[in-house]
């Protein structure tokens, strides 16, 4: 489906870091492009600014709070644009971690709230014009972590977790509509989030790593963009992609 004209996509947390490369790749694509931020509006502004001067469309950028808001004004405003949503790329979540018994309950059940009960609250605000394209797909971003588990990430590997369950059964509500769902399970990756990791704590990542580095956030992209676009007989699936960290 590369380069389909019209197709369009909407893509959450697409500012920054994983989100924010998807949003390039699908845009390098030919897809019409809306993307969410948080708080990050000038950061969204730069990015639709660059890829506009690079491709000749802009993406329509959309503020949205992944934990109070549903995401029905979000797809209306899609909607107004564009008329259709045919791809859809959940990646905004948060992280915050600690041991159990050191992390303070109402952050543990924030983490869940964003990453877990925020995928479910767009999805089902996205899920009718998702279905009403004639190749429709859904791609939710979870990560290693909801598979393998590590120290300090309760909340976060829980939501992460409840994620696989979540594609899958989704993919067995809409596969009589065509539409498509897959979980992409991304593993480490240099970004703004890693840069505070010491050289010791990276030392250690690293070493249980097949692939000797951290992904980089336009390999996940491509992954994500594989899923969306290119992977036309893959519903139901798990693309894990961690350099060989979960194994």
């Amino acid at each position: 489906m590369t380069g389909e004209a019209g197709r369009v996509a909407l893509v959450t947390g697409g500012s920054r870091g994983i989100g924010r490369a998807i949003v390039v790749a699908l845009a390098a694509r030919g897809l019409r492009v809306a993307f969410t931020y948080r708080e990050q509006a000038a950061r969204a502004e730069e990015l639709a600014d660059e890829l506009e001067a690079r491709h000749g469309a802009r993406p329509l950028t959309l503020a949205f709070d992944q934990e109070t808001e549903d995401g029905t004004a979000v797809v209306g405003e899609v909607l107004a644009r564009w008329g259709s949503i045919d791809s859809l790329v959940l990646s905004a979540g948060m992280w915050q971690g600690g041991r159990i018994d050191r992390l303070d309950p109402d952050i543990w059940w924030r983490v869940v709230e964003i990453d877990l009960r925020g995928v479910y609250r767009m999805a089902r605000a996205a899920v009718s014009a998702v279905s009403a394209s004639s190749a429709g797909s859904i791609t939710i971003v979870s990560s290693m972590v909801g598979i393998a588990g590590f120290p300090g990430d309760t909340a976060y590997a829980s939501a992460k977790a409840g994620l696989f369950g979540f594609g899958r059964s989704l993919a067995k509500e809409l596969a009589r509509e065509g539409t498509r769902v897959n979980v992409l399970a991304p593993g480490f990756v240099e970004s703004d989030a890693t840069l505070d990791v010491s050289p010791a704590a990276r030392q250690r990542l690293r070493s249980r790593l097949l692939i000797d580095r951290f992904g980089q956030a336009e390999e996940i992209a491509t992954a994500a963009a594989f899923l969306s676009e290119d992977a036309t007989y893959m519903t139901g699936g798990v693309l894990v992609c961690d350099g060989g960290f979960s194994l």
